[in-house]
């Protein structure tokens, strides 16, 4: 009986590697929590073998115990009986065996399998079960469970693993991840001296990313090329996907701009159109940009109609009037029905651009295109004007301005201008606005303009000029809204004239209105304050 050598240091394992029993440091991890684990599994399933289980099924007890199934014959990568392949030489069949492993076809491996050991008594060695591994790389027919159950019966078979099987065991695991059977082989590897590839390096990453090991994935990639190890295209192409997926725009964008700079393929149309589409939904201006400016624009991408709403969406709260202009412009190219919503978002682009004047003139396009802009549809204009005292006046002269021009003004641009000044209190530079609004909108004041006012006299406490509004707007034949009667109501309630609100009142319930409910109790409880008999039959 062997004893077991003394000598067991770090310079000893250095100068000479194969002095670590093979396979030890791998049967010594499978043995633990990871093999009980395992073994518990397959106490729970039929411990058929892998030839004759479905491609999801638990890997066997003897991987080389041929008899298939239904379901394999059936499998896409199932060949007919040929004749021709049990005459060819071994070696030859070694040759096929590998090929058809590296392109995952795993019955053909199989299938070659079967010829050289029942055929000619090859018996199991490293190259049949490294071919299997291989050949899971196959998203059907490999799952983890039968890597990690191959690797065992290697163990059993006393097969060491070599160079080769550890990268067959990783190219599989990058299409199923296995954390840490992934680290358990690249600790072997390490303590056997085994050289990392190129290809292994880019399987790696590939886990990480299948694994969803975001930070370690893209760490990895830094590494790789720091010690100047290539990447390969189709993994940049991967981890952007899966990166745009779960919408991290930053490390997507850093890997495209990496991606872009190796000539050694073409990035996807496919890929530039999804990264521009997934850019304009998360507001991410400096990727949009880029790739609108390299690739829209010279002619090589043609974003649909969606994805160009998206960026019109971005460019207006970023303010990025360039950009706003290009796609209103690729819009208008494919004859799309231009529609308020359009115009909004070009109005903000320019307010958020400071580009006041710009922003009054597409109001003024929309109008003369008999395109209605309601009051909610100039909202961005209402925010542009109350950031800054002197905006409104600022903004109504130019609305004088383009009416002097012979532009047709509309009257919610005007109502703008009003409710910016009301909401300064400056009421009666709001009435000054009011007073010339005939000869800058020759629609005149509408119900909302008379709203405003109303708003601004309750505001300030002026009961009187409120009745004087609403007489004129009367008068005008405009007719009014609930707004404008609750606010009446409330103005007369503060002023104590309880006539007035009740009559008010009963104007708003002939018209089947109802006032909202602080307006209702606030005249409830003036009525209660002043003892009117009155009030008890508003209750009822």
């Amino acid at each position: 009986m062997s004893t077991r050598p003394i000598v067991n240091d770090a310079l000893w394992r250095c100068l000479c590697p194969s002095f670590v029993q093979p396979g030890a440091f791998l049967s010594t991890r499978l043995d633990g929590p990871v093999r009980a684990t395992l073994h518990d599994r397959l106490s729970r399933s039929s411990r058929r073998p892998l030839s004759t289980t479905c491609p999801n099924a638990q890997a066997p007890a003897n991987s080389f115990n041929f008899q298939y199934t239904s379901q394999q014959r059936s499998h896409r990568y199932t060949i007919q009986n040929d004749p021709g392949l049990a005459l060819l030489p071994t070696p030859e069949l070694y040759e096929r065996l590998r090929s058809n492993a590296v392109a995952g076809r795993y019955l053909d491996v199989f299938k070659i399998i079967k010829i050289l050991v029942k055929d000619r008594r090859e018996a199991p060695n490293l190259r049949l079960y490294t071919a299997i591994l291989h050949s899971f790389v196959d998203p059907e027919a490999g799952t983890a469970g039968k890597i990690r159950k191959i690797i065992e019966e290697m163990m059993e078979e006393g097969i060491d693993f070599d160079s080769g099987a550890c990268h067959a065991v990783l190219e599989a695991l990058a299409v199923h991840p296995d954390y840490l059977l992934r680290e358990e082989i690249l600790a072997y590897m390490k303590q056997r001296w085994f050289t990392l590839s190129d290809r292994g390096h880019n399987m790696v990453v590939a886990g990480l990313l299948r694994d969803r090991l975001f930070e370690q994935a893209l760490q990895k990639l830094e590494d790789m090329i720091e010690q100047r190890i290539r990447v390969a295209d189709w993994l940049l192409d991967k981890a952007i996907w899966i990166l745009l997926d779960f919408g991290e725009m930053e490390e997507a964008w850093q890997l495209l701009q990496l991606r872009e700079e190796s000539t050694r393929t073409v990035v996807s149309h496919v890929l530039w159109a999804h990264f521009l589409d997934v850019s304009a939904q998360l507001h991410h201006l400096s990727s949009a940009t880029h790739i609108w400016s390299t690739r829209v624009i010279p002619g090589y991408l043609k974003p649909p109609s969606g994805t160009c709403m998206n960026l019109l969406n971005m460019a207006a709260r970023t303010g990025n009037v360039q950009l706003a202009t290009d796609v209103f412009r690729v819009l208008g190219e494919r004859n799309t029905v231009l529609t308020a919503y359009h115009y909004e978002m070009m109005l903000e682009a320019y307010l958020n651009a400071d580009k006041l004047k710009d922003a009054l003139s597409i109001i003024l396009i929309t109008t003369e295109s008999n395109i209605k802009l309601e009051q909610d549809s100039l909202a961005p204009l209402y925010a542009f004007l109350k950031a800054d005292i002197a905006r409104p006046m600022e903004a109504f002269g130019m609305l004088q301005d383009a009416e002097a021009a012979g532009k047709k003004v509309p009257t919610s641009a005007v109502n703008a201008c009003l409710r910016a000044s009301v909401h300064f209190d400056r009421l009666e530079e709001a009435i000054d606005i009011y007073k010339v609004l005939h000869t800058v909108s020759h629609s005149g004041p509408d119900t909302e303009t008379y709203r405003i006012l109303l708003h601004g006299c309750q505001k300030s406490g002026r009961r009187e000029l409120a009745v004087y509004i609403a007489t004129e707007m009367s008068k005008l034949g405009v007719s009014p809204s609930p707004a404008i009667y609750e606010a009446l109501i409330r103005l007369c309630c503060d002023a104590k004239v309880l006539d007035d609100a009740l009559a008010y009142y009963e104007e708003m319930r002939w018209s089947n209105w109802f006032p909202g409910r602080s307006t209702f109790e606030k005249l409830i409880q003036q009525g209660v304050a002043l003892g009117d008999t009155r009030t008890p039959k508003l209750i009822e």
